[in-house]
């Protein structure tokens, strides 16, 4: 019965936006939340060029729900098609949660290095043969974090922050129930360093979904933090990407990682 019921939400969630996008994200959305009543959130998660309407199933190995407590649990159930994967919790002690793909290992491609930074080579980086015959190159892997909080109850001060992944946006303040025109400082941090003047990019309800744009395009300061203050109710989504030399052991010689945090807006 409840697998049927989940089947039935899956089959009905419906595209949320339109706009077109070249940032190819992955992402955790609720589309049901019933945390003051059951407790009961259901979420998509997906890979698209248009947040929030998904367009490739998310799925991953590491689903993790960190509670308000700082424990680890997961879903209660789980179901995918071809767009999306549809993810049920239910949510018990009052407090924020932390929503979680955990980290998603993907596929593997190749990279360079050029001036001394690490590039992606091929698809959506640069093509092989604009490189020197004597370039460097390193097998390469994505490497994904998708994460959004919910609260039941007074969403208060406090969060669970536990580290899941190298690649972190780290929130200042409680993200689950931001309102329209509040403030939400965040830190990005790499190996829990700050990333000092890194490229982030965020999207809004009713914005484009292009990266690299100046309407998309924010900057860490100094100390790797910035601040989101949404002018529009809705969701909106902060992703960062970062590529460097794989952890010891990897079955590749580097990550690509990209993080996001989706922000459920309030008017």
């Amino acid at each position: 019965m409840r697998q049927r019921r989940l089947a039935a939400i899956l089959a009905g969630a419906v595209a949320m936006a339109t706009a077109p996008a070249h940032g190819h994200a992955g992402f955790l959305l609720p589309i049901l939340d019933r945390s003051e009543s059951s407790g009961e959130v259901i979420l998509t998660a997906s890979f698209s060029d248009r947040f929030p309407q998904p367009e490739i199933a998310l799925h991953s190995d590491a689903w993790s729900i960190i509670t308000p407590s700082g424990t680890r649990t997961t879903y209660d159930a789980i179901a995918s098609d071809e767009a999306k994967s549809v993810l049920r919790a239910r949510l018990g002690d009052t407090g924020t949660y932390r929503l979680s793909s955990g980290e998603r290992l993907g596929r593997k491609g190749l990279a360079t290095r050029i001036g001394g930074r690490l590039v992606r080579v091929g698809r959506d980086g640069m093509a092989q043969d604009e490189l020197n015959a004597d370039a460097e190159l390193f097998t390469a892997q994505t490497a994904t974090v998708a994460d959004v909080y919910l609260a039941r109850g007074a969403a208060g001060a406090g969060f669970p922050d536990t580290r899941i992944a190298r690649l972190a946006i780290r929130p200042g303040d409680n993200p689950a129930r931001l309102g329209t025109g509040e403030s939400l400082s965040m830190r990005i941090l790499f190996d829990d360093e700050p990333l000092a003047g890194k490229s982030v990019t965020v999207f809004t309800p009713g914005g484009t979904r292009k990266e690299g744009l100046p309407e998309t395009s924010r900057m860490t300061d100094h100390s790797g933090s910035l601040v989101l203050t949404p002018a529009k109710p809705g969701a909106h989504l902060v992703m960062v990407r970062h590529l460097a030399m794989a952890p010891a052991g990897a079955q590749t010689d580097v990550r690509s990682y990209t993080t996001t945090l989706t922000v459920i807006v309030a008017e």
